[in-house]
C-alpha cells in the first residue's frame, strides 16, 4: 500500500471468519455516505435478519471516517473497514486489498457501485471488485479460496435503467435516514441533494416494488475461473 495511505478498522478484534458457515455481506464503497446513498436500508434490513454486515471503503479522512464509523453503527454494521486516502485515488492496486478482506469476511454477497454510475470512481470500484470476487476464487493462488456467490449493484448518484431486484426497506427506512445523516460534512452540499435524493429515489422505487420504500440493484454474472473452483464444475445446468 503507498506512503500515506492505511486500511483501519474501528471495530474490537474479531474471530477469525475463514471458517464461517454463516450466510454474511460485505459492502465495498468508494467513499463515506455511499454505503447509506446506495444500500443503507438493505444494509439495516439484513442486520435486523441476523446477517453479519462488512464494510469496507476505499477513501476517506479523519472527520468523513468518523462519519462512516457513526453511519454504520446506526445501521448495525458488524466491522468497518475505512481507508486514508483522497476521493478521486481509486485505483487497480486495491483489487489485493479487497481480495484478502474476501477472503477474510468470506461474504455470500457482496454489494458495491455500479458501472451505469457516472462517478468515474464508482464505475472503477465496481469493476475492481469484479476482479477481487475472481482472484479470491482462485484455489491455486489461495489455500483458503472464497467464492462469492452474488454481486449486486447499487444506485448512487445515476438511476438505474433496468434493475434486477429491489429491496422493500420499508420498515428500515427511518434508520437508513438516520444513518445518512451521521455524514454532516456531504448533507448541505448541492442544496441538500444527498438527502433530497435518497428520499425521492427510495420512494420511487417504492412505487415499482408496490411498497412505501425500497432500494434497487443490478445482479452482475460472476466470472469465476471454472477449472480452478471444484463448485463450478456441474453434471447438469437443472
Amino acid at each position: 500500500m503507498p506512503a500515506g495511505q492505511s486500511l483501519i478498522s474501528h471495530q474490537p478484534e474479531h474471530e477469525d471468519m475463514s471458517d464461517a458457515d454463516e450466510a454474511s455481506m460485505l459492502v465495498v464503497v468508494a467513499h463515506p455516505d455511499d454505503e447509506c446513498l446506495g444500500a443503507g436500508g438493505t444494509i439495516r434490513r439484513h442486520v435486523a435478519l441476523g446477517v453479519p454486515v462488512s464494510v469496507l471503503c476505499l477513501t476517506g479522512n479523519d472527520e468523513r471516517n468518523a462519519e462512516l464509523n457513526k453511519a454504520c453503527k446506526t445501521l448495525g454494521v458488524a466491522e468497518v473497514l475505512t481507508s486514508i486516502r483522497g476521493d478521486f485515488d481509486v485505483d487497480w492496486s486495491l483489487s489485493h486489498e479487497i481480495a484478502q478482506t474476501i477472503l477474510r469476511t468470506r461474504p455470500k454477497i457482496i454489494i458495491t457501485h455500479s458501472v451505469e454510475d457516472y462517478n468515474r470512481n464508482h464505475i472503477l470500484c465496481a469493476q475492481i471488485v469484479m476482479e477481487a470476487v475472481e482472484w479470491a476464487s482462485h484455489v491455486t493462488v489461495f489455500d483458503d479460496a472464497h467464492r462469492v456467490e452474488r454481486i449486486y449493484n447499487m444506485e448512487v448518484n445515476s438511476l438505474l435503467s433496468r434493475p434486477n431486484v429491489m429491496v422493500d426497506i420499508s420498515d428500515c427506512y427511518d434508520t437508513a435516514v438516520q444513518a445518512l445523516k451521521q455524514h454532516k460534512s456531504q448533507m448541505s452540499k448541492a442544496r441538500g441533494f444527498y438527502p433530497n435524493l435518497y428520499d425521492t429515489r427510495t420512494r420511487l422505487r417504492g412505487v415499482q416494488a408496490a411498497c412505501d420504500r425500497a432500494e434497487a440493484f443490478d445482479l452482475t454474472p460472476l466470472g469465476h475461473a471454472g477449472p480452478f473452483y471444484p463448485a463450478n464444475s456441474v453434471r447438469s445446468l437443472i
